[in-house]
């Protein structure tokens, strides 16, 4: 098994068929999603992150090794909100800090480090997780 951390904005493109070509072996994706702060806009977007987490889980499971595909499954990154990784920040405040190395998460193609949740600081869930909970499991045809 290979694992993957893949950061391509709201889908995966053709990874799934690439990695294919390249090896027999399954592949896992060791993170994956979409944090809940908008650069763009400099405010959060719960939907933009609902969206992501939704539209990438759903390609996880077309991909599914159970139904012949590739991937035997992943990992969403993450699950609760981390204050402290913003090194130009606070630990005690949320930053907004971020980088956009040339390719990101969705929608803002920017890491903004502190946002990446299914839940916040105060473990108060967003839509992304409600949207995780919706995708159904792969199932054998």
């Amino acid at each position: 098994v290979w694992g993957i951390n893949v950061y391509r904005g709201k889908g995966f493109g053709d990874m799934f068929d690439v990695y294919a070509r390249l090896t027999s072996k399954p592949m896992f994706l060791g993170e994956y999603g979409a944090d809940a702060w908008d650069a763009r806009f400099n405010r959060e977007n719960l939907q933009a992150q609902a969206e992501a987490t939704r539209d990438l889980t759903q390609e996880i499971v077309q991909h599914s090794s159970v139904t012949g595909g590739v991937c035997v499954g992943g990992f969403v990154f993450e699950f609760a909100d981390e204050w402290w990784k913003d090194s130009d920040g606070s630990t005690s405040v949320h930053d907004t800090g971020g980088s956009a190395p040339g390719g990101g998460p969705y929608p803002d193609m920017t890491f903004n480090e502190e946002w990446w949740g299914l839940v916040d600081i105060d473990r108060n869930e967003r839509p992304a997780l409600e949207a995780l909970r919706l995708v159904g499991v792969p199932t054998a045809a």
